[in-house]
């Protein structure tokens, strides 16, 4: 029973770690859509590109809250 008792909070810490990981990526790609819709706005002007601008912002904002948080709760 000792060996099960050690290896638990090690898959746990190594399953929060990917988690990170992966809410990081997630976060890098919430960046470059955010810097794709920048660079889209400055070559193409369309009437819904308020919208569109503020859909990315909260998105991204979204992305960044929800890393921040599962480091905080993790």
């Amino acid at each position: 029973m000792n060996g099960a008792s050690t290896i638990l909070p090690a898959a746990f810490f190594g399953l929060k770690i990917l988690t990170l990981i992966g809410l990081s990526l997630y976060a890098i790609f919430a960046f470059v859509v955010f810097r794709q819709e920048q660079l889209m706005a400055s070559v193409l002007d369309e009437a819904f590109e308020p919208m569109l601008k503020i859909i990315v912002v909260v998105h991204f904002l979204f992305s960044l809250g929800l890393f921040f948080l599962a480091t905080v709760i993790l």
